[in-house]
């Protein structure tokens, strides 16, 4: 395990920031969606339930997860994500970032994670992908129990 500088971390923690923060946005606007892709390389790969009743998570561009973010009715009751206390690995030029965080939607807040994968591109940290779930998903049962 390879633990960050104070710059490396620092930079690594701004470009998840701007992930959360652009995303959140009051009743009949939408996210910042230019700021948020800002953060991610432009072919990163996103694997999470957009919503807590989605049966399961669906991978996704960030065209895809747009999309998917502004349906069932969202922009109509408007959206944040709190961010927890997360922990980040750096090796080399790529870290992981494991970061707790609660969806807050009009009527509800509901935990999650997110586990991102960065990269040093250019001398700038960019988030390559986003697999995330809820912290107790939903679990189907098995046949016949």
């Amino acid at each position: 395990m390879a633990l960050p500088s104070a710059a490396e971390e620092q930079a690594i923690l701004r470009t998840i920031a701007r992930a959360y923060e652009t995303l959140a946005f009051d009743p009949g606007g939408e996210p910042d969606w230019a700021s948020f892709a800002s953060a991610f390389h432009a072919r990163a790969v996103l694997a999470l339930r957009v919503f807590p009743e989605d049966p399961g998570v669906r991978v996704l561009d960030l065209a895809g997860y747009a999309q998917a973010q502004m349906a069932n009715g969202l922009k109509e009751q408007g959206y944040s994500e709190d961010q927890g206390q997360g922990t980040i690995e750096v090796f080399g030029d790529v870290a992981v970032a494991q970061q707790p965080f609660t969806m807050v939607f009009a009527d509800r807040s509901v935990p999650a994670i997110d586990l991102f994968s960065l990269a040093r591109i250019d001398g700038t940290w960019r988030i390559v992908s986003v697999i995330s779930d809820l912290e107790s998903p939903p679990r189907s049962m098995p046949e016949g129990a």
